[in-house]
């Protein structure tokens, strides 16, 4: 039994990079209460366009899952994708946290809804409502989250040879997308801030070849003469 317990903890050690998780998480927690009245409101002439479509509360909360399970799948079938979607996770929400810290802002687009309206999805959108203040919004976490996790799912082996898989994924990461506009949780200012940060995260942990760099940093410090 116990060598069966240092066989699985050998094979995926790597499982440790996620004690970050539960620390930004209490960050964004903090904030939360920290952010409940804000004076920076975001929101744009073309939110107003965008209609309140309550079903897509549905993809909405999918995001929980989602996320989750590819992490999970990740961790157990593709270590090198399981960090650098990790990475891309963690440099995106702390660089979200710290723009929150430091310019608290909020978004006014929410839908007047309350526990008794009647429609199942209004239900349930406002239960969404009353578990998360419309503060803390610019960039999305969920957008950010959502962009990452399918650049993950196109850049790993285990979904290497399926289309299906793919495309599948991207519908649902898209569907996610749209729903925190069409639900009123975020305008579309949050929602191209996120996509922006998530390009330059995507450079960072996928094309800039960090092994390289730090090789080259080696060989010129073996290359400075040693004084005496």
């Amino acid at each position: 039994m116990k060598q069966r317990f240092y066989d699985f903890f050998s094979k995926y050690k790597h499982a440790l990079y996620l004690i970050y998780f539960p620390i930004m998480m209490w960050q964004f927690n903090f904030l939360e209460v920290r952010n409940s009245y804000v004076d920076i409101w975001v929101s744009s002439w073309f939110d107003k366009y965008i209609p309140y479509i309550s079903w897509f509360v549905i993809p909405y909360v999918l995001w929980f899952p989602f996320v989750g399970i590819i992490i999970t799948i990740m961790g157990f079938c593709d270590k090198k994708e399981f960090f650098r979607l990790l990475t891309s996770i963690y440099i995106g929400m702390t660089i979200c946290n710290l723009i929150y810290l430091i310019i608290p802002n909020g978004q006014p687009l929410r839908v007047a809804l309350t526990s008794s309206d009647t429609d199942i999805f209004d239900r349930l959108v406002y239960s969404v409502y009353s578990g998360d203040t419309p503060t803390n919004c610019s960039p999305s976490i969920h957008v950010l989250f959502t962009v990452a996790t399918d650049i993950a799912i196109f850049k790993s082996k285990v979904f290497k040879n399926s289309i299906f898989a793919k495309v599948s994924f991207t519908i649902i990461s898209l569907a996610i997308i749209l729903s925190t506009m069409f639900i009123k949780q975020h305008s579309v200012i949050d929602v191209v801030m996120a996509l922006a940060l998530s390009s330059v995260i995507y450079v960072v942990v996928y094309k800039v070849d960090w092994e390289s760099q730090l090789n080259r940093l080696r060989l010129k410090r073996s290359q400075i003469p040693t004084k005496y």
